[in-house]
């Protein structure tokens, strides 16, 4: 994705919750605005659609440090981690969510933040339905180089040290804060004679280019013109590599987005699926019976043709017996010319004829013709017979005589 909505929030009642929805793509503002709290959270919920949602916490509510790693604990070092600061912190660690940002040459970046807090900004977001990918201190998303960096943000100062430390200082407490020297950078040669080497630089990101109004001394500030604060804050956001959604606060996969997305899709899908599976169990079973009562009338034709031989261990063991005395009536010979090739065309030809039964057949095998004696209760059923016949044979009927109620004749069927 390449546009990011970005939220700026404070523990302050008093200030407003900033937002903007930044194109990494076109590097400019889409959207922005103010909500005066947290309860309007739902007013920004379309802008969240499609789009990576980042909180940005002030530092005011954070605690930006850094510990020295104690050799050989490498491995249970976050677990030792609120001890190794409790002493520095006022508040319980007990009540913190610690995030390590860096490690390097045996120390370690930390932020803290406190937990119940965290969870009710991240809670409020999810009752609107909006997913947080990044929460970080709004002082990590000034722009990180050799000199510090500070933005005037409503009646505060973000400054930002270096890459991992930085602070938000109210605008009357900004001079004390720079004739203190924490902000001077380590590289700084304090004890150079050279007048050129005291102080230090801050680089001044603002609408305005005037400095004269900031506290001057040591100092150096060099103006850097931006259009919004917000607008630098949301590029340093993203850009930044910084996460405080760690442990338990860790963003889950998003299977829960795309179910909502694809959800009814995949409840239809499953559902025919079950279908599916239900139709083709029904179909398997449908099959099963038939294959059975082929079976079972395969057995009863074979004991009716080998009365003598009652036992079929195998299907395999019916196949030949049967395929053995289909060579036997048919002499030897398994052409279609067989006694059972005859017999398979008469079901669809005489079978089709109302009311007339056979009486008697007679196969000659050399002459290659068959005779076929049946009985009907009239004279037209032999016509009928007749044109079926003729669709599978040559066909000659011999004479027809009446006894009684059944009339009989003959037909001497030859093969096409």
């Amino acid at each position: 994705m390449s546009e990011f909505l970005t939220v700026r929030l404070s523990s302050r009642i008093d200030e407003p919750v900033h937002w903007m929805v930044w194109s990494k793509g076109q590097q400019e503002v889409i959207a922005t605005g103010m909500l005066s709290d947290l309860s309007q959270l739902s007013d920004i919920q379309d802008y969240a659609k499609q789009r990576i949602t980042i909180v940005m916490l002030s530092a005011q509510d954070v605690v930006l440090s850094e510990v020295e790693i104690p050799a050989g604990s490498t491995r249970q070092f976050d677990a030792m981690l609120p001890y190794l600061v409790e002493e520095d912190i006022a508040q319980d660690v007990d009540d913190l969510h610690f995030t390590v940002i860096s490690k390097r040459a045996g120390r370690a970046h930390i932020c803290a933040v406190d937990r119940s807090y965290l969870t009710q900004i991240l809670s409020q977001f999810s009752d609107c339905h909006i997913e947080v990918k990044k929460v970080l201190p709004d002082v990590l998303c000034l722009p990180s180089n050799e000199v510090v960096a500070a933005v005037a943000f409503g009646d505060q100062y973000l400054i930002r040290k270096d890459a991992f430390n930085g602070i938000s200082i109210d605008q009357q407490w900004l001079a004390h804060l720079v004739a203190s020297g924490w902000l001077e950078s380590p590289s700084v040669d304090a004890g150079s004679d050279d007048e050129t080497n005291n102080g230090y630089d801050i680089t001044y990101y603002s609408a305005h280019t005037e400095t004269e109004h900031l506290p001057q001394g040591s100092v150096r500030w060099t103006a850097s013109p931006i259009e919004l604060p917000m607008a630098l804050l949301s590029q340093g956001a993203i850009e930044d590599a910084a996460n405080l959604l760690t442990g338990p606060f860790k963003s889950k996969t998003s299977f829960l987005k795309y179910w909502n997305v694809w959800q009814k899709s995949l409840v239809a899908g499953f559902a025919f699926l079950v279908v599916l599976l239900v139709q083709q169990v029904v179909l398997v079973n449908q099959y099963e019976n038939q294959a059975r009562a082929y079976r079972a009338e395969s057995e009863r034709i074979f004991r009716a043709i080998f009365p003598d031989k009652q036992r079929i261990p195998t299907t395999s063991y019916l196949k030949r017996q049967m395929e053995s005395e289909l060579s036997r009536l048919g002499g030897g010979d398994q052409s279609t010319e067989t006694l059972l090739a005859w017999l398979a065309k008469l079901p669809d030809t005489l079978g089709q004829v109302s009311g007339m039964d056979v009486q008697n057949l007679k196969y000659d095998g050399k002459r290659k013709e068959v005779r076929v004696s049946v009985t009907s209760r009239d004279f037209q059923s032999f016509e009928a017979a007749r044109v079926k016949l003729e669709t599978q044979y040559v066909v000659e009927q011999g004479p027809l005589n009446r006894n009684g109620d059944l009339v009989m004749g003959n037909f001497l069927l030859k093969l096409k």
